[in-house]
């Protein structure tokens, strides 16, 4: 960045005021942070593992992008029939679901991943106005706003095609939602780091954000007449169907008036009124649009103004105790050496108990991670009461296991991203890292035990209870799977891994090499173990299906165990890896 300060004055006019910052320098200073920043994409290509989060990354966005495509095409659609029976109101329903899905898509894909922390350019002669561009346009490339701008302008595009006189206002009012819903996000996620700044704003945070995902995924079983098993039930389901629909459109009706003034509701008013010739009310419709979308950016640029000042969100201070340690009661010399207790037969090593002790006091006040473990189980909960009255017990159970463990098993790909620079004590210490390792493992296997407790009991109350040989198996098989997950998930935390900020839940939790694997060795095991399942039944040998799983649980932990004794020479060749990526700064 020095070359695009200004260039110095002549001796004679040095006390003279300095000439004012041209456009030109600006552009300089854009085109070196360019630079910058396609040097630093070249730099982490030829550094170790950095090739293959590459490629790893370019297979997850073709498939992001395939997630994006189906809702963009179902609101398209919507919009189009919705025109064509003219019944313009009801884009409205779209609009809202595309704000939802938004901010959905904000908590659980996250925000986008720089290569270096914007916020140290504060350092460099830039001005503000640099600064809040620079800042708004690395936001601009998170998966939330990819799917909101595709979804808004398919929105426009149905519109279109059904009344090509509403072509222009329908293009309009979209772009200025879009733009809206990208600020609207910007300004909130802006703000949550600045609420998270404390542990207990974390835990509110975080229970916001159970209470929110989880209640939109309630209200999709609930009306939702594609999952609602209740329509397969005769007149009465179909007739229970049909009142909740009724109740929830009249709840839409009453709240009509408030959501007619924001973003969405502007939208649908611009195309309403453009289909009825009222071409200024439209305008002024897109124009309030706009004017929530330059709140929503004035909101946002008050945090960039407090970063730019130098605010500092660091929680090293608050973490040193204002209280004094209190004072032991002082001893008599020769009391004070005590023989040493005999260790007990079945203690475990003094390493793995410390750290499996500090493992669970950072999990208590880890939110992320109860997160993590609670979403999917209550997720199970919902599915299963809404599948296991008319689907059989052998494929919900393990259908609920299997998918319980996508909470657990990813944890073992980046056990290390939460120690940042307490590494170093590790390699300070005279421990074994197997030790370590398998301290951090007991803690997925303890969350694993709470969640197969859990799934038993939501599966024999919603129906019945499972036989005892599909659960003795779908214990197997949860041990198959953890054993080899924790297998690479070590190996990977070591290769490759990732510092963790809990200040900042939206941010990547892995390497994207690390979450592909991770997504496709549950997804191959699953594959696994259901083969197993439908195999037996088929050839009516279900008696067969414990042996099959408890030997693919015993080459799982010989798997797991082998493992094990080979991290520390792992450690030992990554430990320059390991300190550089766990110690560095922001």
């Amino acid at each position: 960045m020095a070359e695009v300060t200004q260039a110095p004055q002549p001796a004679a006019s040095a006390s003279a005021p300095a000439s004012p910052w041209t456009s030109a320098e600006t552009r300089a200073q854009f085109l070196a942070i360019t630079r910058l920043r396609w040097q630093i994409f070249r730099n982490n290509l030829r550094r170790k593992n950095g090739v293959g989060d590459m490629i790893a990354t370019v297979i997850l966005v073709p498939i992001f992008l395939g997630l994006t495509v189906g809702p963009s095409i179902g609101a398209g659609l919507f919009a189009y029939f919705s025109i064509a029976a003219h019944r313009v109101e009801g884009i409205a329903i779209v609009l809202w679901s595309i704000f939802a899905l938004s901010q959905l898509a904000n908590i659980q894909l996250g925000q986008a991943a720089t290569t270096f922390d914007p916020t140290q350019l504060i350092r460099f002669p830039l001005n503000f106005r640099g600064y809040a561009l620079i800042r708004t346009f690395f936001g601009l490339i998170s998966p939330a706003n990819i799917v909101v701008t595709m979804a808004a302008f398919s929105v426009a595009l149905g519109v279109s095609l059904a009344d090509s006189s509403l072509a222009l206002t329908a293009f309009a009012a979209m772009s200025a939602f879009a733009l809206a819903n990208i600020f609207f996000t910007r300004m909130i996620f802006s703000w949550v780091d600045r609420w998270l700044a404390t542990r207990r704003a974390r835990e509110v945070f975080t229970g916001l954000i159970f209470v929110f995902s989880l209640g939109i995924q309630w209200l999709n079983f609930t009306f939702n007449p594609g999952l609602n098993h209740s329509l397969n039930h005769g007149h009465h389901g179909a007739s229970q169907a049909v009142a909740r629909v009724t109740a929830a459109q009249r709840l839409y009706a009453q709240a009509q008036p408030i959501l007619g003034l924001l973003p969405p509701g502007l939208a649908v008013r611009s195309l309403v009124d453009a289909n009825a010739g009222k071409t200024l009310a439209s305008l002024l419709a897109i124009v309030g649009v706009l004017l929530f979308a330059a709140f929503f950016f004035s909101v946002f640029a008050v945090r960039l103004r407090k970063e730019f000042r130098g605010e500092n969100l660091s929680q090293v201070a608050n973490a040193v105790a204002k209280a004094p340690a209190a004072r032991l009661p002082s001893a008599p010399a020769a009391s004070v050496a005590m023989a040493p207790a005999a260790p007990s037969r079945f203690a475990p090593p003094p390493t793995v108990a410390g750290v499996l002790g500090k493992e669970l006091l950072t999990m208590r006040r880890n939110t992320g991670v109860f997160y993590a473990v609670v979403a999917p189980l209550v997720f199970v909960v919902l599915i299963v009461s809404r599948l296991a009255t008319h689907t059989p017990v052998w494929i919900v159970f393990p259908a609920a296991v299997a998918y319980t463990m996508l909470g657990i098993a990813p944890l073992s790909y980046n056990a290390l991203g939460l120690e940042a620079t307490g590494i170093q004590f590790y390699f300070l210490a005279p421990i074994r890292w197997r030790d370590v390792f398998l301290a951090k493992n007991l803690i997925n296997l303890l969350l694993a035990a709470v969640e197969f407790i859990a799934t038993f009991i939501t599966v024999t109350i919603a129906a019945h209870a499972p036989s005892w040989n599909m659960t003795v198996a779908a214990l197997l098989w949860a041990v198959f799977v953890l054993s080899i997950s924790m297998a690479i998930g070590n190996h990977r935390s070591i290769t490759s891994p990732k510092k963790l900020d809990p200040s900042k839940p939206a941010r990547k939790q892995t390497a994207p090499l690390s979450n592909l694997i991770g997504v496709g060795v549950l997804l191959v095991l699953s594959g696994v173990g259901a083969t197993a399942i439908v195999a037996t039944r088929f050839f009516e040998l279900n008696w067969l299906l414990v042996p099959i799983m408890l030997v693919l649980a015993i080459v799982g932990a010989l798997i797991y165990n082998r493992s094990l004794h080979r991290l520390d020479d792992t450690v030992a060749r990554n430990r320059d890896t390991l300190i550089e990526v766990l110690c560095k700064a922001g």
